[in-house]
């Protein structure tokens, strides 16, 4: 009897699906044992893990110029997840709420709502687009 010997080589989304596994499994356990800090926290970690997903080209490939924008908003994204964590026992008010729910309401809601469709067709116009203009004319 032959056995085939089959050798499997991670690539990027492999690796993505991994962290994206893990990170469902953290916050998961977060919501069984009441920690809601796993699952807060985990939430900029998904919108960093699915913009890299997404600016993977068909060669499973980044740009560094395409990875300037994902980088960015997810750093600004997570500091303000953080920003929001520290001051959530603040007294002191933002828009007439507590200085955390008025930074989710006022900031993080609408950088989410406007700013990750831009950066990620930002990520598109000069990373993606040219990438799949290019595979259609190597095929036909």
């Amino acid at each position: 009897m032959t056995t085939k010997r089959i050798d499997m080589l991670f690539d990027r989304t492999d690796t993505l699906v991994a962290a994206i596994t893990a990170a469902t499994l953290l916050a998961t356990i977060g919501m069984l044992a009441d920690v809601w800090q796993m699952v807060y926290y985990a939430l900029p970690v998904f919108v960093l893990l699915f913009m890299l997903m997404g600016s993977l080209n068909a060669r499973d490939q980044w740009s560094s110029r395409s990875m300037i924008p994902v980088i960015g908003f997810s750093a600004v994204l997570a500091a303000l997840f953080i920003a929001a964590g520290v001051l959530l026992d603040s007294t002191a008010r933002f828009g007439g709420m507590p200085v955390a729910s008025g930074l989710f309401l006022y900031v993080i809601w609408p950088l989410t709502v406007f700013g990750a469709p831009l950066t990620y067709a930002l990520v598109y116009s000069r990373w993606l687009a040219p990438d799949l203009t290019e595979l259609v004319e190597t095929t036909s």
